[in-house]
């Protein structure tokens, strides 16, 4: 079925920001109080950023740091107490991944009254926030290159009393528009920038190979993964490199476009509880099993050698080189054992890595024994 929507208006490049200010007041003209959410570490004092801070500035605004990796049901609960008071009408979300995971949070929980971190949990895992009408409309500004979070219209909420993750998840939830500026990047950590930059091209195999893919969603997943396996391998060079943090901002823009359409498959399933209980970073952590659910996947794709092709290989041998190499560039390992996981540990990943909407995403279906033997061979 080749249809495809994304209604998140991007403006991208430092060149956008004027206009995207002047969009922010004619849009917004009517907004009284704005939600402002933050990584912190001083990202608003950034020069590619104040003309659209000066534009927020005009509003009664609420200033919060998320300095949250991996928002749980208690961060969402003692944020949601934390802004309570504060009857804001827009979100505008500057930082990764995990902060623009809260803003849907708080755009999702805004008009329940919630007392307890286990209510909280019972919005979120009953979908009550899909009955509400309007949800506070939100602004997404990336200060990372891989999570796409600001053209997707889902978030990750993890809880770890219960040893499982949830998806908040609702067309509602789309941001209103996005501002992607490259320039922001260039402070992240050298690691963090490779982890996210592997989740984009993580994004983009499953994006293509996806139950519901599309000729659309596909094209962009080729760029994206093109631009990754050209332009990461040089930022250990130069980190700051302006032209090469525009190539990975753009990349994980369209990996999110692609993926906003298709949901994400097992990689991303396995991902899971290997983040859960081992702690790997995200990216390391969908991307380490990526070839090996390609080789599973390879006879069910549609037009394989152009996915071979956008990684720069002719067969799935050649990326598992390119994507080790990656790994060994950055001193990263590539087996799961160096990471804590042991042999007997492999059986609890499984029982955890069968996620709704994401394994019974994948082309072809990944039994138990299928998973087992592909983890071991991580080790």
């Amino acid at each position: 079925m080749n249809q495809f929507y994304n209604p998140v208006a991007v403006s991208l490049g430092a060149e956008s920001a004027e206009a995207f200010a002047e969009l922010f007041n004619k849009r917004y003209a009517d907004v009284k109080r704005v939600l402002l959410l933050t990584r912190g570490a001083g990202v608003e004092q950034s020069d590619c950023l104040q003309p659209v801070l000066n534009a927020i500035s005009k509003k009664e605004t609420l200033l919060i740091e998320v300095t949250l990796n991996n928002p749980n049901v208690v961060d969402i609960f003692k944020l949601k107490q934390q802004i309570e008071p504060f009857q804001y009408e827009l979100i505008v979300a500057i930082g990764g991944g995990s902060v623009m995971d809260a803003a849907k949070v708080l755009s999702a929980l805004q008009h329940m009254t919630l007392q307890t971190a286990a209510e909280v949990r019972e919005a979120i895992t009953s979908e009550r926030y899909r009955e509400e009408p309007h949800l506070a409309p939100w602004i997404g500004i990336p200060t990372t290159s891989g999570t796409g979070s600001e053209v997707t219209c889902w978030a990750t909420v993890w809880d770890e009393e219960y040893g499982c993750k949830y998806s908040v998840s609702d067309e509602k939830l789309y941001a209103s528009a996005a501002l992607i500026l490259p320039e922001l990047t260039v402070t992240m950590p050298l690691r963090l920038s490779v982890a996210t930059a592997l989740d984009a091209m993580c994004h983009a195999t499953e994006a293509y190979w996806s139950v519901h893919t599309n000729a659309i969603t596909r094209v962009y997943s080729l760029q994206a993964i093109e631009r990754i396996r050209l332009t990461l391998p040089l930022l250990i060079e130069q980190p700051d490199n302006a032209a090469w943090r525009a190539q990975l901002s753009l990349a994980s823009l369209l990996a999110g476009l692609a993926f906003s359409n298709t949901r994400t498959t097992a990689c991303h399933s396995i991902s899971y509880p290997l983040t859960m209980l081992y702690g790997i970073d995200h990216g390391i952590a969908a991307s380490i099993t990526l070839t090996a659910v390609l080789r599973h996947n390879l006879d069910a794709l549609i037009e394989p050698d152009k996915l071979l092709r956008a990684f720069g290989a002719a067969n799935v041998d050649e990326v598992d080189n390119l994507i080790r190499s990656m790994y060994s560039l950055y001193g990263l390992s590539s087996s799961l054992s160096s990471y804590g996981v042991t042999v007997e540990g492999i059986r609890e990943l499984v029982s955890h890595s069968y996620t709704k909407g994401r394994m019974d995403n994948n082309p072809v279906e990944i039994s138990p024994e299928d998973l087992e033997r592909m983890l071991v061979s991580l080790l």
